[in-house]
């Protein structure tokens, strides 16, 4: 980086308040994921290695600002992380509120137990439940696949980059590599530098 180009941007990081920091500004269409504002559209590509030039030379400090996933095909920022079946992989899941009936066994969505004025029809069994907590309970939020039909209690979790449609299940999303994103600010090095 010219003398001129680490003036201009000591001068950006120390018209920041005291305590503020120049942070990223998130963009999916920047081949990084993000850029940093003070520099013109042209330069926004490499403004973090010319921030990074200041870190190395004692005059801005970097700060931990955020992380991104990358595509371990192709190292794109650009993933879709969603929860999926158990059994097939898809993405198409719907939530559900189940409930148990104590006696027979039947665990299935409220929507499948009859609603009656006196209380809801188990469709197992046929028998009328009249008292949650005594004859039938809710043991929380399940999942069915709108693909397979599969029903679970916690999906997987998986992915898809968008940029090369790579698919990912849950074991395939741990090699999903992670960068870290900084903000930055000046240093009292840095401030000393742009007075000389």
């Amino acid at each position: 980086m010219n003398v001129e180009n680490r003036s201009y941007l000591l001068e950006v990081l120390a018209s920041i308040p005291k305590d503020a920091l120049l942070e990223p500004t998130w963009n999916y269409t920047s081949a990084q994921g993000f850029y940093y504002s003070c520099a013109a559209e042209a330069d926004r590509e490499r403004m973090k290695e010319a921030l990074e030039e200041l870190v190395a030379l004692g005059y801005a400090q970097r700060v931990f600002f955020d992380r991104l996933s990358l595509c371990p095909n192709c190292s794109s920022h650009a993933l879709n992380v969603r929860e999926t079946c158990l059994s097939c992989g898809s993405a198409h899941l719907e939530q559900f509120t189940a409930f148990f009936h104590f006696r027979c066994g039947f665990v299935g969505p409220e929507s499948a137990f009859g609603l009656e004025p006196d209380g809801l029809r188990c469709p197992k069994c046929r028998r009328l439940l009249k008292d949650r907590g005594t004859d039938h309970d809710s043991p929380g939020i399940f999942f069915e696949c709108r693909s397979c039909s599969a029903q679970f209690q916690t999906p997987q979790i998986g992915g898809r980059c968008l940029s090369c449609t790579g698919r990912f299940d849950q074991k395939a999303m741990q090699s999903v590599r992670q960068r870290d994103v900084f903000a930055y600010r000046i240093t009292e090095n840095g401030r000393a530098a742009l007075e000389r």
